[in-house]
């Protein structure tokens, strides 16, 4: 099991783990997430590489002064942890808002990322219907946030899934997560999604870029449009959805394994 460190970023304690040994893989999280919701993709990973996760702020066990967040203040946590791990250079893999990130990273810091990997991302938050979603999200979390996990499930995961694994499953992963959330945080990552716009910096990314779109996404749909900004972005989709690692785990890791060790250097 990997250590937490933590390294001191601006007005940051950024927490991050380093799992495995080999060229480095750094795995960017999306609204909410922790290292849990990649699902088996870490372990896989590691086997041959030193896979790099981080808490930017607002998650997991990082602290900070409680600001509004930007992309470029999370792209430089992201910048910092992979110093402080010793990295030079680094395959980059970003999943939704955490997509924003590294599109931001790569786009300002072209020299350190060997290659991105986008899954589920999007251009921009004030695109309409991303803007109805992301101002409910922030409804629900100032009054009922276990309605806001609920929905989140919901509409992340694919209805079959859901149905699969039974509702009490679902009532595991409510009650898991909650104890495990700042909640503050997380809304400050909503205003933030609510933000992002990645228009320009996606079209001057340099590094070889894969772009995943989840074919049953009901929370982002306008990856394609994303990937088609990116120069000489490569796309491919996942029979999953929004929460790409919990059904399309094994679909990523094949694409991705395989586009990694094509830029291996």
């Amino acid at each position: 099991m990997a250590t937490t460190s933590v390294v001191n970023v601006d007005d940051a304690r950024v927490a991050y783990r380093l799992h495995g040994r080999g060229p480095a893989v750094v795995l960017v999280n999306g609204t909410a997430a922790l290292d849990a919701h990649w699902g088996p993709v870490i372990g896989e990973l590691s086997k041959n590489r030193t896979v790099i996760s981080l808490d930017y702020s607002g998650s997991g066990d990082t602290t900070d002064d409680g600001s509004a967040l930007s992309l470029q203040k999370l792209a430089r946590q992201v910048r910092e942890v992979v110093r402080a791990a010793g990295v030079d250079r680094f395959d980059l893999v970003g999943h939704s808002l955490g997509a924003a990130i590294a599109i931001q990273l790569a786009a300002s810091s072209a020299d350190l990322v060997r290659s991105l990997i986008v899954v589920a991302g999007f251009s921009r938050g004030a695109e309409p219907r991303l803007k109805l979603q992301f101002e409910l999200w922030l409804d629900l979390l100032r009054t009922n946030r276990d309605a806001f996990l609920r929905m989140l499930l919901l509409s992340g995961l694919t209805p079959a899934f859901v149905s699969s694994v039974g509702a009490s499953t679902i009532e595991d992963m409510i009650k898991g997560y909650m104890p495990l959330a700042n909640w503050e945080g997380i809304t400050r990552q909503v205003e933030l999604d609510l933000a992002v716009d990645v228009s320009e910096q996606a079209r001057s990314v340099t590094s070889p870029t894969l772009v995943i779109n989840c074919a049953h996404d009901q929370i982002v749909t306008q990856t394609p449009e994303l990937a088609a900004r990116i120069p000489g972005a490569m796309g491919r989709q996942i029979s999953a959805g929004h929460l790409a690692y919990f059904e399309g785990a094994d679909e990523f890791l094949s694409l991705a394994t395989e586009f990694l060790r094509r830029h291996d250097a």
